[in-house]
């Protein structure tokens, strides 16, 4: 049994490295790495402690670097290590599986296995950052590598574990599967990061003992600590006055963040071997997974997926079918486009009460209240932008449509129309309130948001790039972090609506080009 949950897990996470999406997450985890412990005159923190910074030791690099590792990867890497279970469904290879001996349990744990490695590989390269981060920086040239790995032994490799548990949970949950299932964790993760910095929250993040560890320094060297507070998030501050010298987390101090990293591997392995609950083992019932068909949300995902890997399998509904017409406009296409994009009446109610809100609500300065969570509404549209999941082999018909780039044109007005439809009440009031240039980001954001979706979806071929990207984006805007302001709710301090609109039409561009490149390379 061992064995093969073994061979399950290591091939899994080889399939899976091998996946776009694995190389932009961690190509981000990295980048975070360096924005945690920046090597120049960065104001960029993670780790904030007041107007203080620490030297670089090993101690205190190993642990920033933990800590951006562990808000970062339990959002985003929830976001590729959730999927596999569903590929294995359309792709067939569950199907070979339930022909074989290999339990349910056996199976989930394979996959949480794989996740583990997939987190693991992420720490590992992370954790070579922080070691050349302090190398470079050169405050310490004394490497205590005990130190320096401590933190992602007892802080977020636990963490992730948990992350990993509830991927597995989430793919056998029917409701949970889809786009529902990436909002409902940014809920979840929000909560918990949160969560784990307040006094009375569950200390996920081992906080507690990092911060008494770093108090009791300064009180050694003299500093007062009465109003030293500690956060952890992205941040650019320019009030550092001062540093000092921690030398990190030593073993004699890993007592609490150790009990607690057991907790949550424990409850970590509970957590995946749950969705034996739902896992049926590939039975092929209709609905996937053992869901029954009213609550299975992508049982129809995996009968397209199947019907597109067969050469001749297009099937069509012909009570749907409409006589072609010659001359058409684009303003077909577009409308076209946007029938597939907005399948359902209901996005539109939803998009009205939004606007019933944004009327009665009075802009508050800089911008308009109701405009960071009207753009959340279209959000499980948008990730469907750049790629045709679930769409049968239309991909095959479109292919040979003389020009990708008006379709892909196409497709990215159709999916700048739900923005333009959540934002229009907002951007109407700021400018009877006089403020065009809040109104003006906030139409630039309208059509950012999009061209990214379209990229992400053009570079991984799915929608779990940009249901990853675009909640981290969101927060951040919402947190006022100037450089991630794409509506301009923090005003002058936010960037130009030129610049984001230019910023736009770069990434509409990228994904128009990788799309032509593959038209072209058919």
């Amino acid at each position: 049994m061992v064995t093969r949950i073994g061979a399950i897990a290591l091939a899994d996470f080889r399939e899976r490295r091998r996946r776009a999406g694995y190389l932009v997450v961690l190509l981000g985890t990295l980048a975070l790495g360096l924005l945690a412990a920046p090597v120049g005159d960065s104001r960029w923190q993670v780790f904030q402690v007041t107007d203080l910074q620490g030297r670089y030791t090993s101690g205190y690099v190993g642990t920033v670097t933990a800590l951006g590792g562990a808000v970062w990867l339990s959002l985003a890497g929830f976001g590729i290590a959730r999927g596999t279970i569903v590929r294995d469904e359309q792709s067939g290879v569950g199907s070979l599986l339930a022909a074989t001996p290999l339990s349910r349990i056996g199976y989930l744990a394979g996959k949480f296995g794989s996740n583990l490695l997939l987190f693991g590989s992420m720490l590992l390269a992370l954790a070579g950052t922080a070691l050349a981060v302090q190398l470079v920086k050169g405050d310490s040239g004394r490497v205590d590598v005990v130190r320096l790995l401590l933190p992602y032994v007892l802080i977020t490799l636990p963490l992730l574990a948990a992350v990993a548990g509830c991927a597995v949970l989430f793919d056998t949950v029917p409701g949970l599967r889809g786009g529902i299932g990436a909002l409902v964790w940014f809920v979840v993760w929000t909560a918990l990061v949160l969560g784990a910095q307040s006094a009375g929250g569950a200390d996920l993040l081992g906080m507690r003992r990092i911060t008494a560890s770093i108090r009791e320094t300064l009180t050694a060297s003299g500093r007062p600590v009465d109003g030293v507070e500690f956060g952890v998030g992205l941040t650019a501050d320019n009030r550092v006055l001062g540093s000092f010298d921690w030398p990190g987390l030593g073993p004699g101090e890993a007592g609490g963040p150790a009990s607690v990293g057991v907790l949550l591997v424990g409850a970590a392995v509970g957590i995946a071997l749950l969705g034996a609950l739902w896992f049926r083992r590939f039975d092929g019932s209709a609905a996937g997974l053992g869901a029954r068909p009213a609550e299975a949300e992508a049982a129809a995902e995996a009968s397209a997926s199947a019907s597109a890997a067969a050469p001749a399998g297009f099937a069509l509904d012909p009570a749907r079918l409409t006589t072609a017409r010659e001359g058409r406009t684009g303003f077909d296409t577009v409308l076209g486009e946007l029938r597939i994009l907005v399948p359902d009446r209901r996005w539109w109610a939803g998009a009205a009460a939004f606007a019933a809100i944004a009327a009665a609500v009075a802009p508050d300065r800089p911008s308009h209240s109701v405009l960071p969570f009207a753009m959340l509404w279209p959000v499980l549209l948008w990730s469907r932008m750049g790629h045709r999941a679930g769409g049968g082999s239309i991909d095959e018909l479109l292919g040979a449509c003389p020009s990708p780039l008006r379709r892909g044109l196409a497709v990215l007005l159709a999916g700048v129309v739900p923005a333009l439809v959540v934002v229009a009440v907002p951007v109407l009031r700021l400018v009877g309130a006089g403020q065009t240039r809040a109104a003006g980001g906030a139409l630039a954001g309208a059509v950012l948001v999009p061209a990214l979706a379209m990229l992400c979806g053009a570079v991984t071929r799915g929608p779990r790039l940009f249901q990853t990207v675009y909640p981290m984006l969101w927060y951040g805007m919402v947190n006022h972090v100037s450089g991630l302001d794409f509506l301009g709710l923090t005003g002058d301090r936010a960037p130009a609506p030129l610049a984001v609109a230019g910023l736009a039409a770069a990434l509409a561009s990228a994904a128009l080009a990788l799309d032509a490149i593959r038209h072209a390379a058919r």
